[in-house]
């Protein structure tokens, strides 16, 4: 059974549904991210588990209890909002450690602050701290309480990427020794493809696809979903023939094979689907293997030290961008980028 259970809810606000019917399956204990481009009701999600805002339908489980009808305070759920502010009154390690008197609370508070990387601010008054220094404090105030779901919306955001880094590589394993189920929302799809245990993917206010971050990126569930989860070649065609849950596609650079994104719906002979091919798959070589090979040259270059990023012009019209590891110079010699078929994404138009 999974430790929490979201079915067809529904938030509308102003005339537009914030959610418009949203169903996710978070197990016992997992780090879960919610990513989506602006205004896809990731933070009215949160808002709804924390009971800051009620749906207007559907359900929610907790352990398998219904989570709407306990009043706030008793959903042992803690958020971390955007913009949260520390109160100015209170030193940092008063503010974490709460109401709760004694030593282990407040061995748990400082163990808490230097989880969130906010030791030093211990003894700190909140009108004394930056707005990342109070976001650090918000976390650990969060840690502290000791929720069964842990609700983190931006966390981290007025922080820089190296200082965020070294708070996720603390956190992750401070979560999962305490057994702490946790959903993210956050705008950087590369920090929650390398965080997160499950991702959830969220347009218009529904879930597009959830699932393990490296299943979603090799097979997104469509085109947009392949764009918004990292760079990729989208190249539309048609299918020649389809078997063993493979295709081979008719498009502007020949025929290309590859995997289907959805085994179990196979395309129909002439059907239009798109091809997703992502530029790390994609190889530059002169002497290429038989299949999925591009005739062309690059174009230009982008070094950004551990990758270069290329533009590779095909004899056939498209442009393919192709990531490099460590590249060397490449000249504008002849040369073909290839990949493996089962690199190669056949997803529906």
């Amino acid at each position: 059974m999974a430790f929490l259970r979201l079915s067809s809810l529904r938030r509308r606000i102003g005339g537009v549904d914030a959610l418009a019917g949203v169903d996710l399956e978070v197990g016992a204990a997992e780090l879960a991210c919610l990513v989506g481009p602006s205004g896809a009701g990731k933070t009215t999600l949160l808002r709804v588990l924390a009971g800051a805002q009620a749906p207007d339908l559907g359900h929610v489980l907790l352990e398998g209890r219904d989570l709407l009808s306990l009043p706030p305070g008793r959903r042992g759920v803690a958020l971390v909002a955007q913009g949260v502010a520390a109160l100015p009154h209170l030193t940092a390690l008063a503010s974490v450690a709460g109401d709760t008197p004694g030593a282990a609370a407040l061995a748990l508070a400082r163990e808490a602050l230097a989880v969130a990387g906010a030791s030093d601010l211990a003894d700190r008054l909140g009108a004394e701290l930056s707005g990342g220094m109070q976001q650090r404090v918000a976390l650990a105030r969060a840690l502290a309480s000791q929720p069964r779901l842990l609700l983190l919306d931006e966390p981290l955001s007025q922080i820089d990427a190296p200082a965020r880094a070294e708070v996720w590589a603390r956190l992750r394993p401070f979560l999962r020794e305490r057994g702490i189920t946790t959903l993210l929302v956050t705008h950087d799809v590369p920090e929650a493809l390398g965080w997160a245990d499950r991702l959830a993917v969220l347009r218009q206010g529904r879930v597009v696809q959830s699932g393990k971050p490296a299943d979603l990126y090799r097979r997104p569930a469509d085109s947009w979903a392949a764009g918004f989860l990292g760079q990729a070649n989208l190249i539309p065609g048609s299918v020649v023939r389809v078997g063993a849950g493979e295709a081979v596609v008719a498009t502007a650079l020949g025929e290309v094979s590859g995997a289907l994104a959805r085994p179990e719906s196979p395309p129909a002979e002439g059907a239009a689907v798109v091809l997703c091919l992502r530029p790390e798959s994609l190889r530059i070589d002169a002497h290429p293997p038989e299949f999925n090979a591009f005739a062309g040259r690059v174009i230009d270059s982008l070094f950004q030290g551990e990758l270069t990023r290329h533009r590779f012009q095909t004899a056939a019209g498209p442009v393919l961008r192709v990531t490099e590891p460590n590249a060397r110079s490449r000249g504008a010699a002849p040369a073909f980028a290839w990949i493996e078929p089962e690199d190669v994404v056949v997803l529906p138009s």
